[in-house]
């Protein structure tokens, strides 16, 4: 947990220094999160550093329940369109420079929070919008938001940028309870398809994803042959199982190796859909 902490500072500290390097026109540029402009996004992840912090400190506490103006999230429902709409409004009314400020200060009483925590605190429990998690879970989606988002945002700029090596670890791990939670279920699906992941370094996944009309599993790559198999960089398949890659386009600049039924492949992103 040391790690990810230093890997969340690093990541706030190498976005803000990125956004406070463009100019105001280059705010106003879309992002690769539709609907949103780079400073929207910029204003998103400003906006939940104190969140964070204020639900890590109940849960050292021994709170685990919603704080005022928060709320669990029924199943299925989604969450992006609110987000959305306060992130593009705290983005209008605060500006580049007010933003900035705020970015740092907030992620500065985050990280004295964070080293504050005792080892007994990491299992305690936390809430989320999704459903009550480990305070350590908690804390890693909070980098994970970090180093998605900031390719979200620089991705604007290059369109070969990829995603911070160091935190792929940590990020791969998740990549579970992100299919969870983004799982739609497939009426069409006549019988399971089985999606196979081979992707290397810095962090690996040698995975099955077998989803049928109402759900899905994860397994050990099997025998039997995969009726669709992704080959590709940790990095990338992060982006790609997020949503943020587009197969067609990744196939064609060398990002992601797709061999078995094409057709299966582009709907592998319709079945987990973002939230």
């Amino acid at each position: 947990m040391t790690d990810i902490i230093t890997l969340i500072h690093s990541e706030a500290a190498q976005l803000r220094d990125f956004m406070a390097d463009l100019d105001t026109t280059a705010w106003s540029r879309p992002s690769a999160c539709a609907g949103w402009t780079v400073g929207d996004v910029f204003a998103h992840v400003t906006q939940s550093a104190d969140t964070w912090r204020e639900n890590i400190l109940r849960a050292r506490a021994g709170d685990a329940t919603a704080p005022p103006g928060q709320r669990a999230l029924r199943p299925g429902e989604r969450g992006s369109e609110v987000t959305a709409q306060r992130a593009i409004a705290l983005h209008q009314e605060m500006g580049a420079e007010k933003l900035l400020q705020a970015f740092a200060q907030g992620y500065e009483r985050l990280q004295q929070v964070l080293l504050t925590l005792q080892p007994e605190d990491w299992e305690k429990p936390c809430f989320h919008r999704r459903g009550v998690l480990p305070t350590r879970d908690y804390v890693g989606i909070r980098l994970q938001e970090l180093t998605i988002h900031g390719w979200d945002i620089r991705s604007a700029f290059d369109d070969t940028a990829t995603l911070s090596a160091k935190p792929l670890p940590v990020l791969v791990q998740q990549a579970q309870r992100w299919l969870a939670n983004t799982f739609r279920p497939a009426p069409h699906l006549a019988t399971p398809v089985r999606y196979r992941f081979d992707v290397f370094g810095p962090a690996t996944v040698r995975q099955d994803v077998v989803v049928s009309q109402d759900g899905f599993r994860l397994e050990p790559v099997a025998e039997a042959d995969a009726d669709v198999t992704f080959r590709c960089p940790a990095g990338d398949y992060i982006l790609f199982v997020y949503g943020r890659l587009n197969l067609e386009a990744a196939v064609r600049t060398g990002r992601l190796e797709v061999e078995g039924n094409r057709e299966q492949a582009t709907r592998f992103n319709t079945l987990f859909h973002g939230v």
